[in-house]
Parts: C-alpha cells; sequence; structure tokens
C-alpha cells in the first residue's frame, strides 16, 4: 500500500539515472527569464493544458479557451472524488497523530466513520463502496508510518514560464518530491504534468525539484486499486514539456480551430459540443 517507506524506497531507483544523466541548467525553472523556457505568451496556461493530451489535436484547448462549458462526465467527477479523498485520509490522519493518538487509535476511529465522513465530499457509501476502500487502506498505511503526505494542493506561480498563477500541485513530500494523483490508467503525459509542476516549483522557490511520483487509482469492482511510478524529471520530461507549452502557445495565438480528433476519450468533457 502507499506507506511512505514503499514510496520513498521505490524512488531509490532513480538516483543512478541522476547521476547518469544530470538536469541541464537551461532547463531549471530558475533560468525562466532566458530560452529555453521564457516563453513567447504569457497565457496563463494550465498544465494539464500543456501536458496531457487526451484529445490529439487539442481542440478541448480550443474549446475551453472560446468559452465552450463541457459537461461533467463520470469519469472525471469519480478523479474529483477520488481527490476529495486523498486530501481527506492525509489531513484526517495528520490531525488525529498531532492530537496524541497511536497509530492503531487513530485508524480504529478513521475506520468507524469512514462512511459518514466521506458522505461530507458527496461519497455514497453504498453506491461507492471502492472510495470507502480507498479512504480506509490509505489511513491504515499512514497510521502505520505514524505519517502521511500533504494532499493539500500547493499552489504555485507558474506565470513566469507562461503558466497559470493559481497551479495546484497534488502534494508535496519531504526531498522535494512531487506528487501527483491520477484516476484511471497509466499515460506517458502524465509524466509531462510532473516535469511542468517541478519547472514552476523551482522558479517560484528557487531550489531543484528533480523527483516524482505517479499515483495511479481504479475503481476494482468496489475496491480501490491503487499503484505508483516514481519518475525522474530528467532534462529529457523537461524539454518535452517545454516543446509542448510552446505548441499550445502557437496554437492558441493564431486563432486557428483545431479539427475534430479521429477518437474521443469518454471522460472529454466536450464529448457533447465538439461536432
Amino acid at each position: 500500500m502507499v506507506s511512505r517507506w514503499a514510496l520513498f524506497r521505490s524512488l531509490r531507483s532513480l538516483h543512478r539515472l541522476r547521476e547518469q544523466d544530470p538536469v541541464e541548467e537551461e532547463l531549471r525553472g530558475w533560468n525562466w527569464d532566458r530560452p529555453p523556457l521564457r516563453p513567447r505568451a504569457y497565457l496563463g496556461l494550465g498544465v494539464s493544458e500543456v501536458a496531457y493530451r487526451y484529445c490529439e489535436t487539442r481542440r478541448d484547448v480550443h474549446l475551453r479557451r472560446v468559452g465552450v462549458s463541457g459537461e461533467r462526465t463520470q469519469p472525471l467527477v469519480d478523479g474529483s472524488l477520488v481527490h476529495a479523498v486523498l486530501e481527506a485520509a492525509a489531513s484526517d490522519v495528520r490531525r488525529e497523530l498531532a492530537l496524541g493518538a497511536s497509530g492503531w487509535e487513530a485508524y480504529e476511529r478513521l475506520s468507524a466513520g469512514a462512511a459518514e465522513r466521506l458522505s461530507k465530499l458527496g461519497v455514497d457509501a453504498g453506491r461507492q463502496p471502492w472510495l470507502v476502500d480507498l479512504y480506509k487502506r490509505l489511513a491504515l498505511a499512514w497510521c502505520a508510518d505514524e505519517w502521511a503526505p500533504a494532499f493539500t494542493e500547493y499552489r504555485v506561480d507558474g506565470w513566469p514560464l507562461g503558466l497559470s498563477r493559481n497551479l495546484k500541485v497534488d502534494a508535496l513530500a519531504e526531498g522535494g518530491v512531487v506528487i501527483e494523483a491520477k484516476y484511471g490508467r497509466p499515460q506517458h503525459f502524465h509524466k509531462l504534468a510532473l516535469a511542468g509542476y517541478a519547472l514552476a516549483l523551482e522558479a517560484h522557490l528557487e531550489v531543484p525539484f528533480e523527483y516524482g511520483i505517479l499515483l495511479y487509482v481504479s475503481n476494482g469492482s468496489g475496491r480501490a486499486s491503487v499503484s505508483w511510478e516514481p519518475v525522474y524529471v530528467s532534462t529529457a520530461l523537461r524539454r518535452e514539456f517545454v516543446e509542448e507549452r510552446d505548441a499550445v502557445i502557437d496554437l492558441l495565438l493564431s486563432g486557428r480551430e483545431p479539427p475534430k480528433a479521429a477518437s474521443c476519450p469518454e471522460s472529454c468533457p466536450f464529448r457533447g459540443v465538439c461536432g
């Protein structure tokens, strides 16, 4: 499960990568005022607008930018609830431990009140038992460690890089580790999101952010399935993110309407209006 020991031990495999392929200085976020990091325009882009390629033509970015309202698809609703449960479990564990409870005492208390706690977040324990299971499993792992990551949506100003002034990083852990939680299956471009957040954090705080963890959650027939992938935020990932950022800026500045994608994922909020 997502224990502190398991998360951070998984990062050990990345140390050799960092030694063999150190981050190039020009792709450190604190060099935001010079190429290649200096943007051609400041459009306040979200990291998701740059990194995520669920829509292969980026028509979704165009529609959102011209004011088209999308719908809240079920995958988007479930993803939002996953983030809410992660944050609730982490904050609840930290609160119980701060009040002096032992790890086991904290878990028993949180587990007993899980359904009621999550109902306040909009979770129906009868219809969505996997989210209750997720909360309990996270609470068990973190109470056993007497530690929990800070799923607090850490806010960072990405404006120097042409990004939003109000970026929200899912979580930060000691050692400059960026944690991004995702609902669904892994995609390569999720790593680009880690690179975007690492660059923004480096620009904002002027300290290195070289490691990330992609935390994946899915609904496994009534139980939560949880896995994670450690990621070295390398020069290559940073460069790819910057190239994607520049491509989005060029698209939006051109005013060109991208064509409809050949295939549209079920999670896309614009499925009903794209055509």
